[in-house]
């Protein structure tokens, strides 16, 4: 009887086991289904302090923006980088979140500092949503995902934006 009652209960573990790692992640498709937040920190000129946050859709749309923070604005108009990505670009994403475990991070992934970068990636499903990040991270899985994010956007595009959007924070801040 032991035996029957360890088997049966074996069966329906491996049954269990076999049906989670099948189970297919259902990113948001009305929105962007990961946002990577990268926002300097420490000590400097506020119109220096913006965030760039990199937003990745579905569809491969991949949007380079900036919101405002504290005392900086931003206006409705500021310049944003947009880029098409292929779907194979699209599906390395998701691949690096699902390969790197990146719903069993912890939230907080700070590392004690007093300046440096924030990073912060959200990954957002049909039915949640997930962020993660802190001040200086140090999570070499959670640095691959976001590495991977913010190259989609090559250094030319990065280069032309961040000078369309100084420009553009240092017009709507004059100080």
């Amino acid at each position: 009887m032991k035996k029957k009652l360890g088997l049966f209960v074996s069966i329906i573990l491996l049954i269990g086991f076999i049906a989670g790692c099948s189970q297919k992640t259902n990113y948001a498709t009305d929105g962007p289904f990961v946002v990577f937040t990268y926002s300097p920190a420490g000590p400097d000129e506020f119109r220096n302090m913006y965030s760039r946050n990199y937003a990745l859709y579905e569809n491969g749309k991949l949007i380079l923006y900036t919101e405002p923070e504290n005392k900086l604005k931003i206006g409705d108009n500021a310049p944003v980088s947009e880029s098409q990505l292929t779907s194979d670009e699209v599906a390395e994403a998701k691949q690096l979140i699902e390969q790197n475990k990146f719903w069993k991070f912890k939230e907080d992934v700070s590392t004690e500092s007093q300046d440096g970068v924030f990073l912060y990636l959200t990954v957002n499903l049909t039915d949640e949503s997930k962020t993660v990040g802190g001040l200086n991270p140090s999570e070499p899985k959670f640095i691959e995902i976001t590495d991977y994010i913010s190259n989609l956007v090559t250094k030319e595009e990065r280069k032309v934006w961040n000078k369309e959007i100084k420009d553009h924070i240092y017009k709507m801040n004059p100080e």
